[in-house]
């Protein structure tokens, strides 16, 4: 379990870098997620090939999450969607306030990009049997739920680079 891990600096991992991890290794499709400690959010990238046009993509996200949010009786604090493009990638940017979000919505953003964005999705195809999958599913949950009340201390960036996850605080 990470959070028997130890740094060298740190003492215990912290929540923040398990819950970055663990959204990496059960959503193959994050290209990289960052905890934002100014506005306790969460940012999420995505890579899609070639320059999109993400107005038809934040009409169709943020009504499921406003929907999504109502069914479960929350409110998002902040929601915002970016696109830059580098080369020829579009770099989609999904930022998320923390307080709010759960491990459901963070699958249900990644359903939706890969919905939207077949077959121009840049991912690296990761094999997690189901009992994996859902034990990575518990562990966002538990990490979330132990965030929403305490701000991580340190701005984190999780990001995966051939095969491995990398993990950057600062």
């Amino acid at each position: 379990m990470l959070s028997h891990l130890l740094y060298k600096e740190t003492g215990r991992v912290q929540d923040g870098v398990g819950l970055l991890s663990s959204i990496l290794l059960r959503y193959a499709e994050v290209g990289s997620v960052h905890y934002w400690l100014e506005q306790h959010a969460l940012k999420f990238t995505f890579l899609i090939q070639e320059h999109q046009e993400v107005s038809d993509l934040n009409e169709m996200i943020k009504p499921a999450l406003e929907f999504f949010h109502q069914l479960e009786g929350l409110s998002m604090r902040l929601f915002d969607l970016t696109c830059r493009s580098e080369e020829n990638v579009c770099v989609i940017t999904v930022t998320r306030d923390v307080d709010s979000m759960t491990q459901r919505e963070v699958g249900l953003i990644v359903e939706l990009i890969k919905q939207k964005y077949k077959k121009q999705l840049i991912y690296e195809a990761l094999y997690l049997a189901e009992d994996e999958q859902i034990f990575q599913e518990e562990m966002i949950t538990n990490l979330l739920s132990s965030i929403h009340s305490e701000d991580i201390d340190k701005n984190v960036v999780a990001l995966r680079e051939k095969g491995r996850v990398l993990v950057f605080k600062s």
